[in-house]
């Protein structure tokens, strides 16, 4: 027995080495810590990417005051201390994730741009103008205006392009003129472009002064090169879109008119292509008559579309617009412009033939043969083949199911 005592006491100095107790527990806890330490790093990470969190106030109580103390006067503040008593020294405010939320994003901006560079009111101003906040962008705008601090050249183009769609011509004005005075050398050249004038003009077209908009439009059309004259196109886009369907006839003329003289005077098409694809494609009558007005008036109108003649047709027969499709063969017919009705039938043709309309294909293989222009060959086979009821899919098919032979099992037990 005391042998046995002695081996068991001194056995445990005999054993080889075990890991300690101690050594288990100190990984286990610097595992924890790592998931935790790594944890925290893409908490922050989260927090450093929303650019909301950058410049808001969190508490509003900062902003708005301190917090209202009722008065003693007050009967509801009586009633309040009269009922509870107890508890006036443990005002705990509820706290509610809405609330927070909404305090998060929807408070106003609150920061001076008077010590910034250049580059940072950039930055805050093109965020408030994608996040289309209109109460962030007014706050800028005017501490802009108070310290003469102006953005870059891009970004104030997007803020005046901003402002004009708003009708805001007292800010667009002030802009303008804060340019004028920190940038003279910029503002004396003779271009309305360099002059900012587009702008004025298409917050007047906003604000609905639809004729004396239009007139600023001719000055600065004349007075530009052909790299302004994109950004004065991109202008024009929009007011023919605003225009096409939606205004009068005769404010629906007086667009036409400037992009007639566009065409005439300053060699430039683009404008009148398209006031013509878009009231050629209007629902409205007096659209589609205008359109052909035009079409029968300007031989540089018909060449421009002659060579779009191929995306117009796709675009048509993808929407399934056979009638627009006619309609333009008619136009090309009567100006003798046999190639691009050529090219228009046969998309046409082709149309018809993979939906398996024989009718449709025997009216075009008629008036082609009417109007003396000759289709490619293909187009009689695929004619003949829906006579006879079959297609070259059908027999590729057809010979593709002829070859197949059924699998051979071997059942072994």
């Amino acid at each position: 027995m005391a042998a046995l005592l002695s081996a068991t006491r001194y056995g445990s100095r005999l054993r080889p080495s075990v890991p300690n107790f101690w050594l288990l527990t100190w990984l286990i806890s610097y595992q924890r810590k790592s998931t935790n330490i790594s944890a925290v790093d893409s908490f922050i990470s989260e927090l450093m990417d929303n650019k909301k969190l950058k410049w808001k106030v969190l508490n509003t109580r900062h902003r708005n005051g301190q917090l209202k103390v009722p008065s003693p006067s007050d009967p509801a503040a009586e009633l309040t201390n009269v009922r509870t008593p107890a508890i006036d020294g443990i005002a705990r405010p509820s706290f509610r994730f809405s609330e927070l939320y909404n305090e998060l994003t929807n408070n106003p901006l609150v920061i001076n741009i008077s010590q910034m560079e250049v580059a940072q009111v950039d930055h805050l101003l093109e965020t408030a103008l994608k996040e289309k906040n209109v109460q962030d962008v007014k706050l800028l705008l005017s501490q802009i205006l108070e310290f003469q601090k102006l953005p870059s050249q891009p970004v104030l183009n997007a803020a005046l392009k901003h402002l004009s769609h708003r009708g805001d011509a007292e800010t667009v004005d002030k802009l303008i003129a804060l340019h004028y005075t920190l940038y003279p050398e910029r503002s004396s050249k003779d271009a309305a472009i360099c002059r900012m004038e587009q702008y004025k003009a298409l917050c007047q077209w906003k604000l609905g002064n639809t004729f004396k908009s239009l007139d600023t439009f001719r000055l600065i059309m004349t007075e530009c090169n052909e790299e302004q004259m994109i950004a004065v196109d991109h202008m024009l886009v929009e007011i023919i879109d605003e225009t096409i369907g939606k205004k009068s006839e005769a404010v629906l003329l007086a667009v036409m008119n400037l992009c007639e003289f566009s065409l005439t005077s300053l060699r430039h098409e683009f404008p009148l292509c398209y006031v013509w694809e878009k009231s050629f494609l209007s629902a409205w009558h007096s659209d589609q008559e205008a359109a052909k007005t035009l079409f029968d008036r300007h031989e540089q109108l018909r060449n421009a579309i002659s060579k779009r003649i191929g995306n117009i047709s796709y675009k048509l027969l993808y929407d399934n617009n056979i009638e627009k499709v006619y309609q333009i063969i008619e136009l090309l017919l009567k100006h003798s412009m046999t190639s691009e009705c050529k090219s228009m039938m046969i998309r046409l043709f082709e149309y018809h033939y993979w939906r398996k309309n024989l009718r449709g294909c025997s009216e075009i293989m008629q008036n082609a043969i009417d109007l003396n222009i000759s289709l490619p060959e293909m187009c009689n086979h695929q004619l003949l083949e829906l006579l006879l009821g079959r297609s070259t899919t059908a027999e590729t098919a057809s010979k593709k199911s002829k070859n197949l032979k059924p699998n051979k099992y071997e059942l072994k037990f």
